[in-house]
């Protein structure tokens, strides 16, 4: 195998380690967000439920949440805005949606690199 051949298979190979970490972390933000929303559903079944909300470094308060109160959800560059748990629990939705569709991007571009690959070691 000649010296080009070795440098396209290492830019390849780097890519392809880059997507698949990419991948990872889709996937988990994607298994985050779906714990929240059911974690919200059951603080929205349980009228003023109590939570331990994180206050700073690996330090946690109880807090009684109040269902009838909005919450601030960040709706990015630091702004937030004043939702309820149906409406957060829609921004969750929409966020899994544009994440459920990066994935696909990614995994149809892990499938291509893959099939490069091997062509280029066939």
């Amino acid at each position: 195998m000649d010296n080009e051949k070795i440098e396209i298979l290492n830019g390849l190979n780097a890519r392809y380690e880059m997507l698949a970490e990419q991948l990872k972390l889709v996937e988990q933000q994607i298994s985050e967000l779906t714990l929240f929303g059911e974690e919200l559903e059951v603080i929205r079944e349980n009228k003023n439920a109590e939570i331990l909300a994180p206050i700073g470094k690996s330090v946690y308060a109880p807090v009684t949440v109040n269902t009838n109160k909005k919450l601030l959800v960040e709706i990015g560059a630091g702004y937030m805005v004043n939702k309820d748990i149906k409406e957060t629990k829609e921004v969750i939705v929409e966020q899994k949606h544009r994440l459920e569709s990066f994935k696909i991007q990614i995994s149809s571009e892990l499938d291509n690199l893959t099939k490069e690959l091997q062509s280029l070691i066939a």
